[in-house]
């Protein structure tokens, strides 16, 4: 082989040198972005399960048992689907569990303005009942006091 016969050769061999590099960077690339994405996701799937503990702790009237559990089902779900790399999927669920969340938060302080009207209906039952009494005890008094006053009277114009 000649030197001219071997430049051509020279040169599809640095070409496909070049096209393995630079595949190879692509596919170092995608997975490192890979990893970072499946990192962030797995650090929101964490702090929403964080969080749910959170809603627990804060549904005192124990309204939201079931939204909670179907809440953390969801989550379960999203790190079964990023373990498989399903990362789109794993997106789709978080916002499903961030609206569940909003959805338990929701009715955590419906439960708790309920509870609020409901001792206040209670004491406002006992004011009315006290009220009642009272009235009832000023009426007996004032039966009292008008035949105390008719006896006086009557002592009065009767002959001793």
């Amino acid at each position: 082989m000649t030197a001219r016969s071997r430049r051509p050769l020279r040169g599809i061999v640095t070409a496909l040198w070049v096209a393995v590099v630079a595949f190879a960077a692509l596919g170092i690339g995608q997975r490192a972005a890979q990893a970072g994405e499946e990192d962030d996701l797995q650090r929101e799937i964490d702090t929403q399960r964080v969080s749910v503990a959170d809603l627990e702790r804060l549904d005192e009237q124990k309204a939201t048992g079931d939204e909670i559990a179907q809440l953390r089902s969801w989550l379960d779900e999203a790190w079964s689907l990023r373990s498989k790399h399903e990362y789109d999927q794993v997106r789709e669920v978080l916002e499903r569990t961030r609206k569940q969340a909003d959805l338990i938060r929701a009715k955590i302080t419906a439960s708790k303005l309920r509870a609020q009207a409901a001792t206040r209906e209670n004491a406002l039952a006992d004011v009315r009942a006290k009220i009642a009494r009272n009235k009832k005890a000023l009426a007996d008094t004032m039966k009292k006091k008008k035949a105390l006053e008719t006896e006086k009277v009557s002592d009065k114009g009767s002959p001793q």
